[in-house]
Parts: structure tokens; sequence; C-alpha cells
């Protein structure tokens, strides 16, 4: 593996995407004074083993995973290869176990909320930082299980219940169906559009982990609808997201904020978006409506016995 120094400083680390700046708040616990007294442990200390090292080393482990032909053979591989318990033979390779538990936690977290990671791939980080050489080191858990925490706090909030003030919206039929007619295209069968979109909301890409996750995806779903020629011109998202409300309930709950937060990462026609590492998910959901909504599947959305001259 080719080590990269993909951070010089902790600011570095604090100003990348959202995952790793969350990451570098659960280490920054174990740097702190008193963290590890419950174990028997002593803290980190930048000293010893710097947080910036920590980070460039789950960067690189990564980054060899994710470009991977066979992520998991690769994960094996530079996991597997990164402690060594005498000497280092490679500027990758950590001495001592608190160290490569603490990047395998970092690594953890990095790719739990890649919607590429499989679960086998999160299942293997586990296991591998359980063993000391072939020994299990239930002690040295402390320091992947910061993370492993950190990522379960994280999912539940994902998950949870929508706030309070979005507790009185519920699905409204009627009102959807007399929006669907204001802004889709004459001749469009709304609960084959809404089954449509039903799919992409339930679609887990790994069991228990949903694709469509934030209200700022509506965006997409919108954008997307406009590229097929799906919504009448001039339509605007507003109407759009007032649709999605009625027909899907909490689950089609959107804000204007949440739509120009999508626009500042993605613009213009969905196809012509490119993938970026800190915003997989936007490139993934298109992917994904490309192959529910493909221009070549839009006749399925016809109401029955009606025809529609696509641009």
């Amino acid at each position: 593996m080719n080590c990269k120094d993909y951070y010089t400083s902790v600011d570095a680390i604090k100003g990348a995407d959202t995952i790793t700046t969350e990451a570098y708040e659960a280490a920054k616990t174990m740097y702190q004074s008193g963290w590890g007294w419950q174990y028997g442990l002593n803290h980190l200390k930048e000293e010893e083993f710097s947080i910036v090292r920590a980070f460039n080393l789950a960067q690189n482990l990564k980054e060899s995973v994710i470009n991977s032909d066979n992520r998991l053979k690769a994960l094996k591989k530079e996991a597997g290869g990164l402690w060594h318990f005498f000497s280092k033979r490679n500027r990758y390779e950590v001495t001592w176990v608190y160290q490569r538990n603490t990047v395998l936690g970092v690594l953890y977290y990095l790719l739990a909320f890649d919607n590429s990671t499989k679960e086998e791939e999160l299942r293997y980080l586990e296991q591998r930082a359980l063993y000391m050489g072939g020994i299990k080191n239930e002690l040295g858990m402390a320091f992947f299980n910061v993370f492993k925490e950190a990522v379960a706090k994280r999912s539940k909030t994902e998950t949870k219940e929508p706030p309070k003030e979005k507790d009185d919206i519920s699905v409204d039929k009627q009102a959807a169906l007399v929006l669907f007619h204001k802004i889709f295209r004459e001749g469009l069968d709304m609960d084959k559009v809404g089954m449509g979109i039903k799919t992409l909301l339930e679609y887990e890409p790994r069991k228990g982990t949903l694709l469509f996750t934030q209200q700022r995806h509506w965006y997409i779903v919108y954008q997307w609808f406009r590229e097929i020629c799906f919504i009448e011109k001039g339509r605007t998202a507003s109407a759009f997201r007032e649709w999605a409300k009625a027909m899907f309930g909490k689950n089609g709950y959107s804000t204007e904020h949440d739509f120009d937060e999508a626009k500042k990462l993605y613009d213009g026609p969905p196809s012509t978006w490119k993938p970026v590492v800190d915003h997989m998910d936007y490139t993934d959901i298109r992917d994904f409506l490309t192959q529910q909504f493909g221009k070549d599947q839009r006749d399925n959305y016809l109401i029955n016995d009606r025809y529609i001259q696509w641009h």
C-alpha cells in the first residue's frame, strides 16, 4: 500500500467531509486526560501516536479498499498487515495494538457510512481488532469500540422518528392527486409513479441500511423527474415538495433549505453529475433512479392506453 499524507494537521481533518470530521470528534475523546481509566488504560498521547498519523493511515486503507476489485480481499491484506509487533517494515505499519485498533476504528467509521460498504467488511474489521496474534484481546477493543459506538449512535439518530413538528403530517392521497395533475405530465399514473418512488425509499444497499436517508435526497428525485420530462416545465420545486409530503407523509417531507443545500453540491441534469467521494449517496440515488425511471422505461408509468411523445 502506498502511504500518502492526506492530512497535514488537525485543522485539515476537521475541514474534511462530515463523516471524517465526526470520526475525528470520536477519536479526540481518547486523547483527553482521564479517558480509559474505567478499563485500566491510559489515554492516547500526541507525542506517541498523533491523531493526524492515525487518520492518514485510515484514509490510505480506505482508498486502497474502495479502489480494489475485491474489497474484502484488499481489506484483509491491508488491515492484516497494519500491525507489526517488532520493528516496522513499512511506513504504514504500527508497533502497538492500541495504535492498530485506533486506526481500524477510524476506518470502521469511514466505511460504515459509505454506501458501497458491505456488512461483511465491517464484521471483518471488528474481528481483526479483537485478536492479537491469534489471541483474543478484549481490553484492546476499547480503542476500537469508541468508533463502533459512535457509528451506532449516528445510525440510531438517522433512523429515529422525524421531529415533533412533523408529527401531524399524514398521507393525503386526494390532495396528492390534485397536486400531481398540476405538476406532472398529463398521462402519467400517480400510483405507478408512487410505487416506483416507494421502491427507492425502501431500498437497502446492505441489510439494515437504507439508501434514501435524508430530506435533501428529495432534491435528487425532483431533478431526475425534470430531466426525464415527468414534471412539466415551469413547475416549481415547492409544488413538488407539497406533492411528496401529501403522497408519502412524513417520509416525503423536505424543505426549501434542504433543496438549497443539496443544490450547492449538485446542480443541473443528474445524468451529468460526477461522483464525489464525500457525497456518493447523491450519485448512488441518481443511479438507482436511472434504473427505476430510465428514459426507456417511462411508458411503464403511463395510465393504461395513454401515450406521451417524450423528448
